[in-house]
This record gives structure tokens, sequence and C-alpha cells, in this order.
């Protein structure tokens, strides 16, 4: 499918509720824990194991939007309506002393669609999924809760015990979970682990962070810091503990000061910014130059609230070399950019708008570095709003929608780069991306192909699938670079094509290949949200993403990935 031709289709086509409900009953399985196999491996690829340690269960009964919750029984059966999965997604996760620490997203695609369209959006109800936006019992109850956000629910926090296989949702009574969209990151150290989110109401705009003694599980407490309203990737770099934060004016990079005596107590004074970018930071890894000394990388995003225009600083990073002990306030050190999407996209309105950064990390002395395109990006607004020669303009009718929706349509790209930190020796590659890509408007609300200026190395956008819009995780794991994909194509009804993709490099001299195509067994399993390789090198986490809140095979799934050992 062109890339010029092709752009997202949000929603499948809507069912009524009562014979929805009644097909969906039917489809109910006994049992989730049945969803995954082995991970199909390409021949010649290393065959990983896959163990299903943990999955989302049903925590609400759903009887027809605008209806109240009937309770559920105790046995997790409804006595009205079917069971509801809304823990939708693994955000963050860690692992400290033994354990696996992650957070949640409830409703992920609910959340998604609500902020793309804004206001009040129109419920969706289909034979996978409901939003009922507005409707929803939650946001006529909570009047902070904007009704784009009605379908969000408190998310929950997790351990996992590596030896024992134990499972303990955290029964946190703190009024923060009620103020926190999600864990969107997650990070440990020295027995501590922090999950952190940004807050979810009209009234609030901050990140909240909540920490835990990691071996017992005991809670630490909660903070909150408002100057700042974005918080994302942790990164354990030299020994110290990093995060990156955004807020209205500017994106950071902080630090932890603190210890185990900081608690209780306001532990969030203990986070020091060393780090001042003009976009919020959403990942951050070790970096180490062709000088052979380390230094930090960060992808980043557009600034929330408002979006700044030109959308400045959007793409990689990298500091200069990490002093002893690491950045401090007092030697923040310097950053520069190394790469942004203005230096691909011919579209001078989707290069500035249309990307976010994705998943980084470094591999056999290069740095990778993936894109993220959010459906309905900020680059159709702009272009409607725009009065330049090369804006679109508002779209007069649904054919000019079309033109605008496939012109700004984009698929993961995915660079590398090395001696970044010298301009003069600077080497960047794109390894999966496009030569040309739409741009406008040479003739007047028309998109037409125009160079990019690179030669993509290995192959198309997507890795091949117009439908992997985000490069979302990568990990290091038995001398293989993996990559975990987010792709709509569940989103698209292209069935043969859906589940996210897990992708391997075996060495910086030959193209991916690709070791699952399906989610991992489930073909609902649109994102791979987290991905860490253990401490011991025993196997790959895995933390997904699936919003289908109505499907028995909904909800998020932990998974791990062990090579298989031939007998």
């Amino acid at each position: 499918m062109s890339i010029a031709s092709r752009h997202a289709r949000l929603f499948l086509p809507p069912s009524a509720t009562a014979v929805f409900i009644a097909a969906a009953i039917a489809a109910t399985t006994a049992s989730p824990l049945a969803r995954a196999g082995n991970v199909a491996a390409t021949p010649g690829a290393p065959v990983l194991d896959n163990q299903l340690l943990a999955v989302a269960v049903p925590d609400e009964c759903f009887n027809g939007i605008g209806v109240d919750y009937p309770p559920m029984n105790p046995d997790g059966t409804c006595p009205e309506g079917i069971p509801k999965i809304n823990e939708s997604r693994i955000w963050g996760l860690t692992q400290e002393s033994g354990k696996l620490w992650f957070g949640t997203l409830a409703n992920s695609q609910c959340v998604v669609t609500g902020q793309v369209k804004g206001d009040d959006p129109s419920p969706i109800l289909n034979n996978l999924y409901v939003c009922e936006f507005g409707q929803s019992e939650g946001a006529r109850t909570h009047p902070d809760v904007p009704a784009a956000l009605g379908d969000w629910r408190p998310p929950a926090i997790y351990s996992y015990e590596m030896a024992t296989g134990t499972l303990v949702k955290q029964d946190i009574q703190d009024r923060r979970i009620n103020q926190t969209l999600g864990f969107r990151g997650a990070g440990s150290i020295d027995n501590i682990a922090f999950l952190g989110g940004q807050s979810t109401f009209r009234t609030t705009s901050a990140i909240n962070i909540f920490a835990f003694k990691a071996d017992t599980g005991d809670y630490l407490g909660s903070c909150s810091r408002t100057d700042y309203n974005y918080i994302r990737g942790w990164g354990l770099v030299d020994g110290v503990l990093y995060v990156g934060v955004g807020s209205r004016t500017h994106g950071a990079v902080l630090r932890w000061d603190g210890s185990m005596a900081s608690f209780p107590g306001d532990f969030c004074s203990a986070f020091s910014e060393v780090a001042s970018l003009p976009a919020a930071v959403a990942n951050l890894t070790l970096y180490t130059g062709g000088d052979g000394r380390d230094r930090l990388a960060a992808t980043t995003v557009a600034l929330k609230d408002p979006v700044v225009a030109g959308a400045p600083g959007i793409g990689t990073w990298v500091s200069s070399p990490i002093p002893p002990g690491g950045f401090t306030p007092d030697n923040p050190g310097t950053w520069r950019q190394v790469w942004g999407p203005a230096q691909y996209d011919p579209d001078k309105i989707t290069g500035r708008f249309g990307y976010s950064g994705g998943a980084i990390a470094q591999y056999e002395g290069w740095l990778y570095w993936g894109t993220i395109h959010l459906g309905g990006n900020a680059a159709m607004g702009v272009h409607q709003k725009c009065t330049a020669s090369y804006c679109f303009g508002t779209a007069a009718n649904d054919a000019e929608l079309e033109a605008l929706k496939d012109g700004v349509y984009r698929s993961t790209s995915l660079w590398r780069g090395r001696n970044l930190e010298d301009p003069g020796t600077r080497e960047i590659q794109l390894l999966y991306g496009e030569a040309e890509l739409p741009a406008c408007c040479v003739e007047a609300k028309t998109f037409a192909m125009a160079p990019t200026g690179w030669t993509p190395l290995y192959g198309r956008s997507g890795f091949g699938n117009p439908n992997n819009e985000y490069t979302w995780r990568m990990a290091v794991f038995g001398g293989h670079l993996y990559i975990g994909t987010y792709d709509t194509s569940a989103l698209q009804g292209a069935w043969m094509e859906a589940g996210a993709d897990l992708w391997r490099f075996d060495s910086p001299d030959s193209p991916a290949v690709n070791q699952d195509h399906t989610g991992l067994g489930n073909r609902l399993n649109s994102g791979i949200r987290a991905l860490e390789a253990l401490d011991d090198g025993s196997g790959l986490i895995v933390g997904t993403s699936n919003g289908f809140n109505l499907s028995p095979n909904g909800g998020w799934e932990l998974i791990l990935l062990k090579e298989n050992t031939p007998q």
C-alpha cells in the first residue's frame, strides 16, 4: 500500500448494543492464560520461549453505553452485561531487588482517541471495545474529569517476584492515585522503585511520582511537581538515576539525589534539574561516543499545553561527556540536537508537527532511534489553520479532508548514528524509511511525492508495514537488539497483519529480521510498550498494550521471552 494513499481509519464499524452484548458473551473464553505460545522466528533466528507471566483481568461489568456498571460477582463474572477489562497497557516497568515493578494505563484506545477528538466525542461501540467518553459513569460522577477522558480509570501498580511467580496488585490508599492519568515510566535504584505519571484533570497540571521499597513492597509515599506536566523515560546510567520530563516552557532531565532517608515526606524535592531542552524528554539511554566517553542520549516530543509554534527541538539529542558522579545543577553539561524530522520530511508542516521521538538504545557502537506518529497528529490542524503557500488550508469537503489525511500520514522510521558528538565525523543512516514522502503544495489542496534526501539502507518505513506507527521500545539481549512496535492493523480490520511486531538485529552489518508479528501470540496486542532485558541475562521482559476492553483477550500481558536451548 502506498504511503501517499494510505491513512489511518480509527474505528471498526459500530454494532447494535443488544446484538453486540449477546455475541460478546458467547465469545468469552474460560482461561486468558491460554493465549501465548512460542515466538515465531525467522529461519535461523533464536527461538524464544514465550512464557505468559500475568494478564489483566476483568474489573467492571458493561451493560450498555451510559448505564451504571453493575457490581461484579466475587468470581469475576457479571450479574448483568459482560466483563470488561479496563487495564489495557503496561506503561512503565522497572526491575529491582528480584522483582518487576510496573504501572498501568486504563482504556488506552479511548484515552488516545479522546485526546485526538477533544471536547465531548460521540461514544464508540463495536465487537471489540467500547468508549463511552462523557457518558460513562465515571465522567458523570466526577465533573473534574473531561468528557474526552471519561473512560479513564485510576491506574494500578503491580509487583511481580521472578523467583516465585507472585503477582501483587498494590493497595494504594492515596488520593494522588485518583489524580494520575497512568504510570508512563518507571525507574529504580538502591532498593527503591519509582513510578511516574502525569495529572489527569482540568484543575491540575503536575507530575506525580509514587515510590516503594522494592524488596518488601512497603509503600513509601507519593509526591507531585507542579512545575512539570510530562514525565516518561527513566535511565540508570553510571550509577545515577535520571528521568525525562517536560513543562509548559521546556523539557528537562532530572536526577535523583535522595536515599531511603528521603521517605516519608516530599521526596520530589530530591529530584534536581540537570538539563534543559526545548522539547519534552521522552526516552533516555547511555551513549558512548567515538571518543570512548559516556554521554546521555535522548529522544524528545513536543511540549504539552500549549504546543509551541514550530514544535522546536523534536528529535534526538546527545549530551556532553558525563562528569564524575553524574550531571548536577552546578555541572549540567551541554546538549546538542543531532537529528530532527525536518532534516528528513519534505512537508514543512508534517516535519515540524507530525513526529515524536520514539525508542532509543545503543548497540554495537551505534545509537539507534525510531519515530512515533500519532493518529490525527497535530500536522492536520496546523495545515488547515496555516495560510502559507506550503499549507493545505481548510478542508472544504470530505474529499479534501481525505487528501489531507493521506498527505500527513507517516509510518515509523528507524535511524542510527555514530560519532554523533563530532559534527565533522558524524555519521547518520536511515535504516527503514522513505526516499520520497508527500509534500504540500505545488498545486493548491494537493500533496505530491518529494525527495527526502535519504535512501533507506534496509527497507520501507514501518519495517514494510504501513500500520507500524511507533518504534516504541528497544532492548539489547543475548547479543541482539530487539525492537517492539505499535501496529494499528487491528484498528484497520487488517487481521492478517494485526499484532505488534518484535524485530531483531543480529549485528550492525545486516538488516532486521522479524522475530514475531502476531502480538506475541495475541493479535489484539497492538503494542510492545515495555521491553527490558533481565539483569541476570536470563530473559527479556515484555509488557503489552491492548485496548480492546470487551474482548476476553483484551488488556495488558506480562511476558517472559527466554532463548530455547536445544536438548
